[in-house]
């Protein structure tokens, strides 16, 4: 009989550990840290003196919720999915949606000054790849979604007596169009693969819900890039900030940028790297800053007052585009004939970015700036449309603040 248990993430954004008991076996969905409770106890005055203390607060899972455990598969590396892997007591498997992603950014990680020297595994944890639409032998089949993490996963179990589906965190429109996602993500998304099968019955869902209870505008892929279009439109050059894991967002601002005769180029290390590692060149087009990327990488380079010889899109971070900025400067390269693209950093409290610093750096330097991204969320006008396809017959909500109104809307009863 199929036990579900939400040790956390019932009522946070984040933080999702999902255990799932089947007679003898027993696996977990997600392993996230809570980031809502890091910011409460964490600053850059007061750091994590070890895993012990971030137990103690409940930042991070238990010891005995390791109990019996043999798998834990995460969805996308963000920090409160993927979690630290050093937390994890005891031998098992980890199944990551990118073993080489995940095994590029742990030599980062485990160089780092910071509390990100506690994200790496230990000796004792074996890491595999995830493997789309194939079933392995915990009988779990991960299913690409669209989010703005690149790759992320849907997990679906095939359960003694239930199915049921895991959704993680996901949007139902893609920056890619369906060939493009499939071709990318390595099958049809879970929307997609739902509708074409169905014969696959969910008996329980448990489905994120980031965006209820927020008044965030519904902004999507397709609307993002025709605000990149018109921005491009409008000036000669373009300096966009992204997070190295949303290669979807990449995609768009890079299309983007060549339709409009825009040459690419990458100014960021970590992003270069990330790249790199997934064989993402976009046909080659992107090129690298050799001021900002020194790592060895497969791109052609250039320094950066090459690159500003002609129309340009830069690819950046949010920690590194004050210098980009400052170095155009002193090229002497106009800036009035400039955008900055400043895409929201989803989640917020992983990014712990200041925006309005940024901001005031670039109002400074005469850069107009635009806050431009599509969540790597649905939206709740969206969660019919979503329930229509799936039909679940129970629904558990994670991953959001707000709880008892996605249940509402799900299933018309204000008792969970």
């Amino acid at each position: 009989m199929v036990k579900i248990e939400v040790l956390s993430g019932s009522k946070s954004i984040g933080g999702n550990f999902i255990r799932i008991t089947d007679g003898d076996k027993r696996i977990v969905f997600d392993h996230g840290m809570r980031f809502d409770l890091f910011k409460r106890y964490y600053s850059r005055l007061v750091t994590p003196s070890g895993i012990g203390e971030m137990r103690d607060l409940e930042i991070l899972p238990k010891e005995d919720w390791y109990d019996g455990v043999s798998d834990i598969y995460i969805t996308h590396l963000h920090f409160d999915h993927l979690g630290l892997l050093s937390n994890i007591p005891r031998e098992l498997t980890v199944h990551l949606p990118s073993e080489s992603i995940y095994e590029e950014m742990e030599k980062r990680w485990e160089s780092s000054p910071s509390w990100l020297s506690l994200v790496p595994r230990r000796y004792y944890v074996k890491v595999e790849g995830v493997y789309p639409l194939q079933l392995d032998r915990n009988n779990v089949m991960p299913i690409p979604v669209s989010h703005s993490a690149f790759p992320s996963f849907a997990y679906l179990y095939f359960g003694s007596d239930e199915t049921v589906l895991y959704t993680g965190d996901f949007r139902v429109e893609s920056f890619l169009d369906r060939e493009e996602f499939v071709r990318v993500g390595g099958g049809e998304g879970m929307l997609d693969y739902l509708e074409d099968n169905r014969d696959v019955r969910v008996d329980v869902l448990i489905i994120e819900g980031t965006n209820f209870g927020f008044s965030r505008v519904p902004i999507a892929p397709s609307d993002c890039s025709r605000i990149i279009s018109k921005v491009m439109s409008s000036v000669r050059g373009v300096v966009a900030t992204t997070h190295y894991l949303d290669l979807e967002f990449v995609g768009a601002l890079v299309r983007t940028a060549v339709e409009h005769r825009f040459r690419p180029f990458v100014a960021s290390e970590r992003l270069a790297t990330v790249l790199n590692t997934v064989g993402f060149s976009e046909g080659g087009q992107i090129r690298a800053i050799s001021d900002f990327v020194s790592a060895l990488v497969g791109f052609e380079t250039v320094l950066l007052e090459e690159a500003l010889e002609d129309k340009f899109l830069l690819l950046t971070s949010y920690y590194d585009i004050v210098d980009i900025i400052r170095s155009v400067r002193n090229y002497g390269g106009r800036l009035t004939d400039l955008a900055a693209i400043i895409s929201e950093p989803e989640p917020p409290g992983e990014e712990l970015v200041e925006y309005d610093v940024i901001v005031r750096w670039l109002q400074l330097f005469d850069l107009q700036p635009y806050r431009i991204r599509a969540s790597g969320h649905y939206y709740p006008y969206e969660l019919k449309t979503i329930l229509d396809i799936i039909q679940p017959k129970k629904v558990i909500p994670v991953h959001t603040e707000r709880p008892e109104m996605l249940y509402a809307l799900a299933t018309g009863s204000d008792v969970m």
